[in-house]
């Protein structure tokens, strides 16, 4: 079967066509140029392409690792757009030109945001007293390395100090990484309780009902491009109100202060071709937790697991499909509530039950959407903005469709008036997906549940 290549020939621009076979000439890598990487170094963006220089491919595997390579650069969130193109020259020699645009890298965000498990939690009261405020400065691309670094100082309601110091790469083949963690925060409200699958606050006005502090060091192994493996030992230290165990005694062991280690595996085999909005590909996470190693509070001890599988699915011109399934699995049978997730926390979770928690000891979920698109996704220059940061950019809307369903197993009868353990719960409805640049997705959905209830959301983050 004849494949058509146009290459561009020399430094003239003038396109030459070939009509080669599967079975015909290879052609080699003789350089890759790289440019607009003002503040990216070099060894970055090569780490990035599959195309190394010396190479021997076919000219299938050509010009699909030039695709790969340039969606493994949009995926890390440091370029507005990617060009990559072949330039043929002698024979079968072929040099790589790459042109990136730079994103704007420093953000002080300021932080004005709910104390609520999620916007929509908050949106039932609308009360202004449960607002943070305060600052998160992100640095992106943190010494051109890719690396990110994030301190947040917040007052208002809770109280957060926060640094977030993310490595990539420490070793010369840019395999192994690292990450450091420490944080506190201090709350006057802290939930106690289920009641009805929502959580009960205790108000402590004067003084802290909650202080956290934790810290992480994590190390990172990427051997390829879609694989990475991370390894994390962490510490904890909690201090209660004692009246949080009044209200609930099943809320904490026999005392209110804690201190625990905790070791985490994570995997992820990232294969979407848009990881803020992806249309084509699949995701693979799994992870497995300790929290409690018998050290300090030897008391505390869970085992967790999760694994989740997505898989996005071009159907027919505009039209996509979606779907995600997910499971988490605590083994105990008894686990004080401060330490308790489920249905309702990251990673777990169905539209239609924004507003409930549901918490279980075996959990299944499943997610999926067919969508349409409305604007497809396309690239814009704006004229009259001068740099290229905010000049070059694109959006996109997407019409959709959507059912989700989820099973919460609990094996301990619930003393909290919980309805929803030990039930199927599903959720569908339709909704608006709006995507742009900077890996902003804005979501509108409106979602009918399996409660016979109807509500309208807002989000942040793609629906799968």
């Amino acid at each position: 079967m004849l494949i058509t290549l146009l290459l561009l020939i020399g430094t003239q621009h003038l396109y030459a066509q070939y009509y080669l076979s599967a079975s015909d000439t290879t052609f080699v890598i003789d350089n890759i140029y790289l440019s607009g990487n003002k503040h990216t170094k070099e060894n970055i963006i090569l780490r990035e392409i599959e195309l190394k220089k010396g190479d021997t491919v076919y000219l299938h595997q050509l010009l699909y690792k030039i695709k790969k390579s340039r969606q493994n650069l949009i995926n890390r969130s440091l370029f507005n757009t990617v060009e990559i193109t072949p330039k043929r020259h002698d024979y079968n020699k072929v040099d790589l030109y790459v042109v990136v645009t730079e994103r704007w890298y420093i953000w002080p965000v300021p932080i004005f945001t709910y104390s609520d498990r999620n916007f929509s939690v908050w949106w039932e009261s609308k009360e202004l007293s449960r607002i943070n405020y305060g600052v998160n400065l992100q640095v992106n691309n943190f010494r051109g390395r890719m690396e990110k670094l994030n301190i947040i100082l917040q007052g208002g309601y809770d109280k957060t100090l926060q640094l977030d110091w993310k490595i990539p790469y420490i070793n010369k083949k840019q395999k192994w990484g690292i990450e450091i963690f420490a944080g506190a925060t201090f709350n006057h409200e802290t939930d106690y309780n289920l009641k009805n699958n929502k959580l009960a606050y205790y108000h402590e006005e004067k003084a802290y009902s909650r202080k956290w502090y934790s810290g992480k060091l994590t190390a990172t192994f990427r051997p390829k491009y879609y694989f990475i493996h991370s390894l994390t030992l962490g510490f904890d230290h909690r201090e209660y109100a004692d009246t949080l165990l009044k209200l609930n005694p099943g809320f904490a062991y026999s005392k209110s202060k804690f201190s625990f280690l905790s070791v985490e595996y994570n995997f992820k085999y990232d294969f979407r071709d848009y990881a803020p909005y992806p249309l084509k590909g699949f995701y693979v996470e799994g992870d497995i937790k300790e929290d409690g190693l018998g050290i300090f509070s030897k008391e505390v001890n869970q085992l967790s697991l999760y694994m989740i599988f997505d898989q996005y699915i071009p159907l027919y011109k505009r039209w996509y499909f979606a779907y995600s399934l997910a499971a988490q699995i605590i083994p105990n049978n008894y686990r004080p509530y401060f330490i308790q997730d489920g249905l309702g926390y990251t990673p777990m979770g169905i539209r239609g039950y924004q507003l409930y928690v549901v918490k279980g000891n075996w959990i299944g979920q499943f997610r999926s959407n067919i969508k349409f698109a409305i604007i497809p996704k396309k690239p814009y220059i704006l004229d009259f903005i001068k740099t290229e940061k905010f000049n070059r950019f694109f959006f996109g809307l997407y019409a959709n469709i959507f059912l989700d369903g989820a099973y919460a197993a609990s094996p301990i009868p619930k003393d909290d008036d919980s309805t929803l353990n030990n039930k199927f719960l599903y959720g569908t409805g339709a909704g608006l997906d709006f995507v742009t640049f900077y890996d902003v997705v804005v979501r509108a959905e409106y979602v009918f549940n399996g409660n016979h209830e109807h509500h309208f959301f807002l989000s942040f983050v793609a629906p799968i």
